[in-house]
């Protein structure tokens, strides 16, 4: 039988024991040498077939350390004073990551006799508060330097919770954490004991107010109330028992020592107040080492308008120095999200350029409309602004380079408003009759101007009718509705044109119906004027514009009620039956809304809804109008003589409320009325 040399045995043992074992560290490099037998002797062996095969990613990882892995084990052989020296110009985090190697050096650093090691350690940390006195020197170190939470082991945690020695992180800190009337209920310990419990300020908000709450261990609670244990007799705890009041005193005195943390915890505030600025400026010497290479690459120009997105990138955020290898990995990343970024920029420049010039064009619109009077039929803006050959002008001149884009620009493009104009109207009349046609399937293009023709529209926030052709130019059809922008229509092409003048298309949504009801009242109120409601159009009602009364709504006491035409028209009683008034009845009422009409005007002064009948100035509000008659017509006191209403006034505006005339008891004393017979209640 062959011999193997046995030296060869434990050589071949160290080498794998150093392979396997050793240490991760890369600042020490030390090469194994395996000596050679003095006596081998070799043992013939049969020829393997060569099997093509994998490298083992661990083998080849080990290859890679071979001769680093293992350096900690022969500190052991060194003297403990050398290694005393070495330890003491440590830190004290790295004696206590020192100490977790090995069981010789955690056996080397855990003993009293190296407690001078830790103290000296702590020289090295500028601003350190001296030792606890109840704490061990490997204790303090733990919990002033180490990073993981001591419940969950969470890593890293910076909350130090210094009166209960320990550092936990936020989930752990609430759970352990509460008031004293949840600790005190929770753990059934003595109110009077609360002051010997663990505990810690901290800054909470309630009702938007911040203020300071002291918060208790439960954990700790729990263990005084089982040192109560042997205090109580019958279930009732002896506060007067003189081993009890001993007891009481030491966890007092324990007690006040722990709570004198206001050292140590502004050591701590201070230490990561440092550590942060530290990693601060470590980011942003990284972050201008990378703007640097990115200006050497093309992306000078581009930088100045992502500083701080750029700064909070991922790849740049990072407390790391920038080398050749880290640049080589995110170069490409960097100029790819640079890429986008301008991509994103440019495109927001252009919507802002389109945006400039679609008001432009509104401006021009706008112009045009005050030309023809306040009461033309046209488009809404939206419609106009977003049609050719606006869209042209507006979409098509160049945007880089910029080309300037004025209100001559839009010339040639609003000569061609008025036909554009026309045929919208006729195609919102054909709309418009077929709305009807659902309601009324024999109707005509014509029964569109019939006083007994009222529509609805549900963006409306009224529910009073609205006349033809009010309906064309109220606001409420072109409601933009933004959630309908936003999800129902993403794919529409005039989106970024109704965003821009917050206007959408007229009846876009389908929004405009006939209003049935007011059609059947409307039919009610012809009648009682003695007209015939199949042939007379709202004009001619406007014109005589009649005053009626509600016999729905009469009263013995309060009177009778009256009111105009269009007010008839939207009143709701439910049975409503009308009665045109007498002529002495129409004097009375004349004469009353002559004298309420400023007062009635006050009540809607927010409402821009007059127009000077001298003058062909846009709508205005009442006290806008009151300035105008004043300095330009000299009219101090305004009245239905001078002023009109815009097409687009709601009918509780045209007119003062209805009012009531009491029986013809009293005779009224005033002009147009001393032969009227009446009486009048308002």
């Amino acid at each position: 039988m062959s011999r193997r040399s046995a030296r060869l045995k434990d050589v071949s043992n160290e080498v794998t024991e150093d392979v396997v074992m050793g240490s991760d560290e890369e600042d020490f490099e030390y090469s194994i040498q395996e000596e050679e037998p003095d006596e081998l002797e070799f043992v013939p062996q049969k020829k393997r077939r060569k099997v093509a095969t994998m490298p083992n990613e661990q083998d080849q990882k080990f290859k890679k350390v071979r001769g680093r892995r293992g350096v900690l084990s022969s500190l052991k052989e060194f003297p403990l004073d050398v290694l005393f020296e070495i330890f003491g110009h440590l830190n004290p985090l790295d004696l206590l990551n020192l100490s977790r190697t090995t069981k010789e050096i955690r056996g080397i650093l855990m003993t009293r006799s190296a407690a001078f090691v830790w103290k000296e350690s702590r020289t090295h940390v500028p601003g350190l508060p001296n030792l606890p006195p109840d704490l061990s020197e490997p204790q303090y170190a733990n919990l002033a330097f180490d990073s993981h939470c001591h419940k969950c082991f969470t890593s890293p945690v910076q909350t130090v919770i210094w009166s209960a020695r320990t550092r936990m992180c936020k989930k752990c800190a609430e759970a352990t954490f509460e008031g004293p009337d949840q600790v005190l209920y929770t753990t059934e310990l003595d109110a009077t004991l609360i002051e010997l419990v663990h505990s810690y300020e901290v800054t909470q908000s309630r009702r938007n107010r911040w203020n300071r709450t002291r918060l208790y261990s439960t954990d700790h609670a729990t263990k005084l109330r089982e040192q109560c244990d042997e205090f109580v007799v019958g279930g009732i705890l002896q506060r007067n028992d003189p081993k009890f009041l001993e007891w009481k005193q030491q966890k007092l005195v324990e007690a006040k020592q722990l709570n004198h943390v206001e050292v140590y915890a502004t050591w701590t505030a201070n230490r990561l107040g440092d550590r942060s600025h530290e990693l601060e400026e470590a980011r942003r010497l990284r972050r201008e080492a990378i703007e640097t290479r990115l200006s050497a690459v093309g992306w000078e120009d581009e930088l100045p308008f992502h500083k701080f997105t750029l700064a909070n990138h991922k790849l740049v955020r990072q407390p790391k120095e920038l080398t050749d290898r880290i640049w080589k990995n995110i170069e490409v990343p960097l100029v790819e999200f640079l890429a986008g970024l301008k991509k994103e920029r440019l495109r927001k420049e252009r919507q802002k350029i389109i945006k400039d010039r679609r008001l432009r064009a509104v401006q021009a619109y706008n112009k045009f409309r005050e030309n023809l009077g306040p009461d033309a039929l046209l488009p809404p803006k939206v419609e106009v602004i977003g049609s050719e050959p606006f869209r042209t002008v507006i979409e098509d001149t160049s945007v880089y380079p910029e080309e300037k884009v004025t209100e001559e620009s839009f010339a040639g493009a609003m000569l061609q408003v008025p036909q554009f104009s026309e045929d919208w109207k006729r195609r919102k009349d054909a709309e418009l009759l077929q709305i009807m046609k659902k309601a009324c399937p024999d109707c005509v293009a014509a029964d569109l101007q019939l006083a007994t023709t009222f529509f609805a529209c549900n963006l409306s926030h009224t529910a009073e009718p609205f006349g033809y052709p009010r309906i064309l130019v109220t606001a409420a059809a072109t409601t933009l509705r933004y959630h309908n922008i936003y999800w129902d229509q993403a794919g529409d092409q005039d989106q970024p044109v109704k965003l821009c003048l917050a206007e959408d298309f007229w009846n876009a949504n389908q929004v405009i119906r006939f209003n049935v009801h007011a059609h059947e009242n409307a039919k009610s109120v012809v009648l009682a004027c003695g007209l015939d409601p199949e042939v007379t159009t709202a004009d001619e009602m406007d014109e005589i514009n009649p005053l009626l009364e509600c016999l729905h709504c009469a009263h013995g006491i309060s009177g009778r009620l009256l009111m105009r035409w269009k007010q008839a028209v939207a009143h709701s009683c439910g049975d409503t039956k009308w009665k045109c008034s007498t002529r002495e009845e129409e004097l009375v009422v004349q004469e009353l809304e002559k004298q309420n009409f400023n007062k009635h005007m006050e009540m809607y002064h927010w409402q821009g809804m007059l127009l000077c009948k001298s003058c062909d100035l846009p709508k205005m509000a009442y006290q806008a109008l009151k300035l105008h008659m004043a300095t330009v017509h000299s009219v101090d006191t305004i009245s239905l003589n001078d002023c009109k209403f815009h097409i687009d006034t709601n009918i509780s505006s045209l007119h003062p409320k209805p009012l009531r005339l009491a029986p013809p008891v009293i005779i009224v004393e005033e002009a147009g009325a001393k032969e009227a017979g009446v009486s009048v209640s308002v």
